[in-house]
């Protein structure tokens, strides 16, 4: 009895909407070994059926297509069979692969994909015909709506599977006389000066087989359709040069919005229910240390895992409809020519767009991008792209560097904003520029796209989709900000120091700063553990103009740039909702070596400049770790970017200090 057999098609062709399909929620996702292609896997009656990669053609030379190709191969040594899934509206282009799936004699079901597109078009496909063409079983299928999937199902479990038919015997006269498989894997493998020419003799001959077969099994009736025929139409407006630009900004636009007002009520109940829990923790756990691990450790940890979702639920969401219903592919043409003066392509511009939302779903979205130097380098800049969890961080210092004075629609806050964010923009197109210059990994020196027909997206597609890439951050991503996020507790919330010594420190601090009003959670911070971390690196950040205090908020920050606010809350005495007197308390701390402010503009600017570049987000580089598959790249991008932060805050700090 068969136990196992895959999915193989060329991307669009509908294969991954066909697998959950088959496999419903029997399935599970993971990465190949050592690299991040995304692995599926599932059961089908009681077979394991795996889905690979989308691959266009077994001569590819890309990393990502390496893996389907050497599966393959695996595949043709071991006879396991393959259900080949084929874009019936583009049927020329997807035999191609299939003829020379056919070369390597594996056993195959072929299944042409969306029989409704067919029909709509009036096209007819004579599967009993083409069976003897090709020699297997064909099956018409509409993956969408699961029509055909009976005829499937039971081709699957009477194990149908056949051998077809080799198409380009004469080709292999250049090698050996050995069985036609062995030679295509010859070819394929080959190292010979004269491949190109082969390779190219090769495309000839299969085209001209594929469309024998084609135009003797297919036939287009009266009064047509055409797909292919609107989609060009369309394409005139939306890749027009001025018209489809005007149109991509207005759906990035309108995606982006999105992304930050659809996530921010969801992100609102996020937070404010894990504020309850962890009210609810501190009132009902009598254990005052027990008490604290749970609301300010465990419960904070989650949370800052949590909160994340919406973000990426709404960006994936818009990301699975873009390239559903094959505008995805659009925006990428459009956007090559701007992004190739910096050694991009157009298949970078949502993993970066998407960064103004946040870098993780950025980064996790980089999988989209074929290219293996181009997608390391979108991995390694994207974080310098200006997000969300910045804002808090830049609205209160510049709201301290420029208060409102009633200067109108534009003014120096807006500017600074604005110039913030081009910096980002910026510095994130020359450090992915200057990342594939010094990257040695192979690169794919041509960008190629294969525009799809537009059509409606699968919508049962489309959420499966999303929930499985919000489960897949929530777990891999999650258990390292828990522990994370724990160990930062433990640090803020014990000293080294005993309590009967910081009991006697606290009240000769009292009589000595009797007009400052010390509190006792600012005076037990300052001899934490996190405390004196701030106090020992203290001499490193004052050249940047800051103080132990603002160090122990940058220690905290870590984890997640926003909590450079909340630790600024608890250092000065402030709840840390109360962001008005956060200001007013920064505005008036006076730095006791010149007597002057502390957070004057070249210590507001050195902030800014700090927060521009670091990397400061724990969350951030446990994906860039999944991602990757190694911590050397997310520690070496942290280094990088902290030194970059450093020389900008320090230049901020020297001209305007």
């Amino acid at each position: 009895m068969m136990k196992q057999f895959a999915l193989v098609g060329k991307p669009n062709s509908g294969k991954s909407s066909l697998f959950n399909l088959l496999t419903g929620l029997n399935q599970k996702i993971g990465n190949y070994s050592g690299v991040t292609i995304e692995k599926k896997s599932g059961k089908v009656d009681g077979m394991d059926v795996v889905d690979l990669p989308g691959i266009r053609s077994l001569k590819s030379v890309t990393a990502e297509e390496f893996i389907p190709k050497k599966a393959i191969l695996e595949y043709a040594d071991s006879q396991a069979p393959v259900l080949f899934v084929c874009n019936g509206m583009m049927l020329e282009d997807n035999m191609m692969l299939f003829t020379e799936m056919a070369d390597l004699q594996i056993p195959m079901v072929l299944v042409i994909n969306f029989k409704d597109d067919l029909e709509k078009n009036n096209i007819e496909v004579d599967a009993a015909k083409m069976a003897v063409q090709v020699g297997c079983p064909v099956i018409l299928m509409n993956s969408r709506n699961g029509d055909g999937m009976d005829d499937l199902k039971k081709a699957i479990k009477e194990n149908k599977f056949q051998v077809p038919n080799a198409v380009c015997r004469s080709l292999y006269d250049e090698f050996s006389e050995d069985t036609v498989g062995n030679n295509f894997q010859a070819l394929l493998t080959s190292t010979s000066t004269n491949k190109s020419e082969v390779f190219e003799n090769d495309f000839i001959k299969r085209q001209k087989i594929v469309n024998n077969i084609i135009d003797s099994t297919t036939k287009s009736l009266e009064n047509r359709n055409d797909f292919l025929d609107s989609s060009r139409s369309i394409d005139k407006i939306l890749l027009h040069p001025v018209w489809g630009l005007l149109i991509f900004l207005a759906i990035i636009l309108v995606l982006f919005q999105s992304v930050f007002f659809l996530s921010g009520y969801p992100m609102d109940w996020i937070d404010a229910g894990f504020a309850s829990l962890s009210e609810l923790a501190n009132n009902n756990i009598s254990s005052e240390w027990l008490a604290s691990l749970v609301s300010d450790g465990i419960i904070a940890g989650l949370g800052g895992v949590l909160i994340f979702i919406p973000q990426i639920a709404i960006l994936f969401f818009f990301l699975s409809v873009l390239e559903q219903s094959g505008y995805l592919s659009r925006i990428s043409f459009l956007s090559d020519r701007v992004l190739s003066k910096f050694g991009l392509s157009g298949q970078s511009v949502i993993p970066l767009m998407s960064s103004w939302a946040c870098a993780i779903p950025a980064i996790m979205s980089a999988k989209t991008i074929t290219d293996t130097k181009e997608r390391m380098a979108v991995i390694f800049a994207s974080p310098l792209m200006t997000c969300s969890a910045r804002l808090p961080v830049y609205t209160i210092l510049i709201a301290i560097m420029f208060p409102s004075e009633g200067t109108g629609f534009f003014n120096a806050q807006g500017v600074m904003l604005f110039g913030l964010y081009l910096l980002g923009l910026v510095a994130t197109l020359l450090v992915a520029y200057l990342t594939q210059r010094r990257s040695t990994l192979k690169t794919v020196p041509l960008f190629s796209l294969e525009l799809p027909v537009y059509r409606i997206p699968n919508w049962r597609n489309v959420f499966y989709n999303v929930y499985q890439k919000t489960k897949s951050f929530v777990v891999d991503a999650g258990k390292v900000i828990f522990v994370v996020s724990i160990i930062l507790w433990f640090l803020l919330s014990y000293s080294p120091k005993k309590q009967s010594f910081l009991d006697e420190q606290y009240q000769i601090s009292q009589t000595q700063n009797q007009d400052q009003n010390i509190s006792r959670d600012a005076f037990d911070l300052e001899y934490s553990y996190a405390g004196y971390m701030g106090k020992f690196i203290e001499p490193v950040i004052k050249p940047l103009g800051f103080d132990w205090k603002i160090g122990i908020a940058l220690i905290s920050s870590f984890a997640a740039r926003e909590v450079f606010v909340g630790a600024l809350s608890t250092i000065y005495s402030v709840g840390s909702e109360e962001e008005g007197l956060i200001k007013t308390r920064m505005q008036n701390e006076i730095n006791p070596d010149t007597g002057k402010k502390r957070f004057n503009i070249g210590t507001c600017l050195s902030l800014l400049l700090f927060y521009v570049f670091a990397l400061q987000c724990m969350s951030t580089m446990a994906v860039v770790r999944k991602e990757v598959g190694n911590w050397k790249y997310p520690v070496m991008q942290f280094v990088i970017m902290l030194v970059m932060a450093y020389v900008a805050a320090w230049l901020g700090y020297t001209l305007y200090g």
